[in-house]
């Protein structure tokens, strides 16, 4: 009986894993993430794909975040990914729950509005 309490306590944190990643499109723009509130699900795969709509480059800074998560893949680089001017970048993880701050950190970029978080639930 214990043991069928256990497996029934498991399945729903695995089936969330075996899913196939939920994408998420995050636009960089001038001084603007949109969305600025970035929802996910703990435990829950996600492909991040960041798409610069401007001609210079920002970038998606959440080291905090990308510390947290697990099996990150994509040009993450000490908390950040660079996105050139009208490229963009996927990024896969799996992340971990609690609130996340994120900003550009090219000059003044913060400071023009371009921040946000990211809520893991």
């Amino acid at each position: 009986m214990r043991v069928l309490l256990a497996l029934a306590l498991l399945l729903p944190a695995t089936a969330i894993a075996q899913q196939p990643p939920q994408r998420v499109e995050v636009r960089l723009s001038s001084f603007d993430f949109t969305p600025s509130t970035i929802r996910l699900t703990a435990g829950r795969p996600v492909t991040l794909h960041l798409v610069n709509s401007g001609d210079g480059g920002h970038n998606f800074a959440a080291p905090e975040f990308f510390a947290a998560a697990h099996n990150v893949s994509g040009p993450v680089e000490r908390g950040r990914v660079e996105v050139a001017g009208n490229q963009s970048a996927d990024i896969t993880l799996t992340p971990t729950r609690g609130t996340y701050r994120l900003r550009c950190t090219h000059a003044l970029h913060t400071a023009f509005g371009m921040s946000g978080q990211i809520v893991v639930e």
